[in-house]
């Protein structure tokens, strides 16, 4: 079984993994997913680490005392219950409040070995899983009411909520180590995962009564934009209909393009939800041979705003060095849109870039100095404005420390053109006393 990248693999494998019962193959897919994935890590050793059944020898794994309740899509969340929120990947989280369309949600883990100190943990006897849960009220965040999909178990009512979360009817996680206890990752993630649901998913009702996006136009604006940007070098031109390539036709895949930019050719066409399987790689590997490129650009689902780029080796299983492990096929390029990752393509493959006249007008001095101190602020504000999103204080309060030193950077940056030293410079930088600077 194929996996997207960043798709955690069921419970299941990872408990056959533990058993011993997978092939050499997916067992060494994995790995390199546990290698990457702490939460997946953590699964794994309780798995591991489980008694065997009835407290007798053997290799069974114990069958947990586990309830799956029935989920409610059609009711409306009220405080105290717990819901599924999120698409694909979904999350598990406790309902604190709602209104105006929001809900206040703490996220729910199973995982009461990854609870800190911050983290509540219910135990099984109250828990509707007969499980024991990991709560992190810490981590609460508001969320549109269209990101909740369905209700799972009420697990306190709304009037116990305050007791539940001053800790009343629940015990608290062990303090956190220090600054590499791998829990603080576990919190990061959590916080990460309820962050990327803050926008609701796209209402199906409301996109049914938008026109929808069709393949002449998919295809006239991605080679409109490719003339205009990529110049007479790239030759673009319409792929309409497979001929004989068969495979990719009983894929219903449709082509899109082609385009040749000094002797690199690329073919884009759009498939249902990438590839995934050995079929969509032997598919996409005749498509390579019959025309003869050097590359494809696969939209990666259904006329979707992003790309993958396999060339003929990424589209054949291979060898990761050092550890030798087997891994199967896997772009060159993806989440990139369409063009940005045709572009990155060429400019890597074609050196047509290299080969063009300079376009622009008379040479004007540039001052240097400047150039890096405007790069400077720029990134310093970035920065600053991504440690917002960040629920760990002390983490927050790193990124935030960053304000009001862009100029400085820039200064340090700069000594490369007077015979200085950057690295020098950037060290004094890290240990100058910036409020000090405010006296």
């Amino acid at each position: 079984m194929s996996e997207h990248a960043g798709r955690h693999p069921l419970d299941v494998d990872l408990a056959d993994m533990v058993g011993g019962l997978l092939d050499d193959d997916r067992a060494a897919q994995l790995e390199a997913h546990l290698a990457g994935c702490l939460v997946c890590r953590i699964k794994q050793l309780r798995l591991a680490g489980a008694p065997p059944e009835d407290g007798r020898t053997g290799d069974a794994l114990p069958a947990p005392a586990f309830v799956v309740p029935r989920v409610d899509p059609s009711a409306e969340p009220a405080a105290g219950e717990l819901w599924l929120a999120g698409g694909d990947e979904r999350v598990l989280v406790l309902v604190v409040r709602t209104g105006d369309g929001r809900a206040l949600v703490a996220p729910v883990t199973l995982d009461t070995e990854a609870a800190d100190d911050e983290a509540l943990v219910v135990d099984a006897g109250t828990s509707p899983f007969r499980t024991a849960l990991a709560l992190h009220p810490a981590l609460a965040t508001e969320l549109p009411r269209a990101a909740l999909v369905g209700r799972v178990a009420t697990l306190v009512t709304p009037a116990e909520v305050p007791d539940l979360l001053a800790g009343v009817t629940a015990t608290r996680g062990a303090a956190i180590a220090g600054a590499t206890d791998p829990r603080l990752q576990v919190r990061q993630y959590l916080a990460d995962r309820l962050g990327s649901l803050e926008t609701p998913p796209p209402d199906p009702a409301a996109a049914a009564e938008g026109p929808p996006v069709r393949v002449e136009q998919v295809r006239s604006e991605l080679i409109a934009d490719l003339r205009a940007l990529r110049g007479a070098a790239c030759a673009v031109r319409p792929l309409d209909a497979w001929d004989d390539l068969v495979l990719a036709a009983g894929n219903g895949w449709l082509p899109l393009a082609t385009l040749d930019e000094v002797g690199v050719v690329l073919v884009v066409l759009d498939t249902p939800h990438g590839l995934v399987d050995e079929r969509d790689f032997d598919a996409a590997r005749s498509v390579l041979t019959r025309l003869n490129a050097s590359a494809l650009v696969v939209l990666a689902r259904q006329l979707s705003d992003t790309a993958e780029v396999f060339d003929s080796s990424s589209l054949n299983a291979g060898i990761d060095m050092p550890s030798g492990a087997h891994t199967p096929p896997r772009p060159l390029i993806a989440g990139l849109a369409p063009f940005d990752a045709i572009a990155k393509f060429l400019d890597q493959h074609s050196g047509a870039r290299a080969m063009s006249p300079s376009t622009r007008g008379p040479i004007v001095r540039v001052d240097v100095a400047d150039v890096l101190r405007e790069a400077a602020a720029h990134a310093v504000a970035d920065a600053v404005r991504q440690g917002a999103r960040f629920k760990i204080l002390p983490k927050r309060r790193g990124y935030e420390s960053l304000a009001g030193v862009s100029a400085l950077i820039g200064d340090a940056l700069g000594t490369a053109f007077t015979d200085g030293s950057v690295v020098e410079a950037l060290d004094a930088l890290a240990r100058h006393d910036v409020s000090k600077d405010d006296e």
